[in-house]
């Protein structure tokens, strides 16, 4: 039974990731599944309406119910944070002039749901609904600081620490250590870790059972967001992140902060 739900949870997993339509022998081939299987678990996808088959081309996509359950889930406590969250995005921004990101963990990476752009010509982007790891970006160090050490072990033993710039942390050591650095001081630095030319400062946003449920992360070009913004940033960030997680019962908000010179500082 447990090995129907996960093949079932991969195909719908494949339909709403993919860029289009998905055929049979897609599925088979990325997932490794015999075709019988593939065309059994369709079928049943298609008549609880969780995927829906073009009677043209027989390819299949994410279904009506699909798109139900989802934004079902939208309303629940938990996924709120995006709700919540949206107000201090948008006031973040508006303090610092830079772009501020909302982040979820998601297996061993983060994943950006919500964005509020900088004003700046010159600005940061990242696409909704694109991964990132978490051992090089702000937003991943500030979950990871906030996890339980056992998780943080875990995670550790599980993922390769790949250099995606010079600047990136590859030690398990060096990574143990940053995270306790970002514990005392409150928020995370990507100091061009992932991407040259980059610096984000993030904080994490911790529900009211202690599990790590998102971080609002602010980024933008190094020749803005200098070190000295970067330690203006961080304050404000950790503010933000702080009342969200009072909104879902965590941790009481620390006390709200001036804004940043950031942009007579620019």
């Amino acid at each position: 039974m447990v090995q129907v739900i996960d093949r079932t949870l991969d195909i719908i997993e494949q339909l709403a990731g993919a860029p289009g339509d998905v055929g049979v022998s897609d599925l088979h081939a990325s997932l490794g599944l015999p075709l019988g299987t593939v065309h059994r678990l369709l079928s049943a996808l298609v008549k609880r309406g969780y995927a829906v088959q073009d009677p043209r081309t027989r390819r299949y996509a994410p279904g009506p119910k699909l798109i139900e359950v989802g934004m079902h889930a939208l309303g629940h406590a938990r996924a709120n944070v995006q709700q919540i969250a949206r107000p201090h995005l948008e006031a973040v921004t508006a303090q610092t002039g830079e772009t501020t990101n909302l982040v979820v963990p998601h297996g061993r990476d983060g994943v950006y749901v919500d964005q509020v752009a900088s004003p700046h010509l010159v600005r940061m982007f990242t696409e909704i609904g694109r991964r990132a790891p978490l051992y090089c970006t702000a937003a991943g160090k500030a979950m990871l600081a906030a996890m339980p050490p056992a998780a943080v072990e875990d995670y550790l033993a599980s993922v390769p620490l790949e250099p995606w710039t010079p600047r990136t942390i590859t030690t398990p050591e060096r990574l143990r250590d940053e995270l306790a650095a970002i514990r005392r001081r409150g928020w995370a630095v990507d100091d061009e870790e992932r991407e040259l030319g980059v610096r984000c400062v993030a904080a994490p946003i911790v529900d009211g059972a202690g599990r790590v449920v998102a971080a609002i992360s602010v980024s933008g070009p190094t020749t803005r967001l200098t070190p000295a913004v970067a330690e203006q940033i961080g304050p404000l960030v950790r503010a933000a992140a702080d009342a969200c997680s009072a909104r879902l019962g965590g941790p009481q908000a620390v006390p709200r902060v001036a804004a940043p010179a950031a942009h007579a500082s620019r």
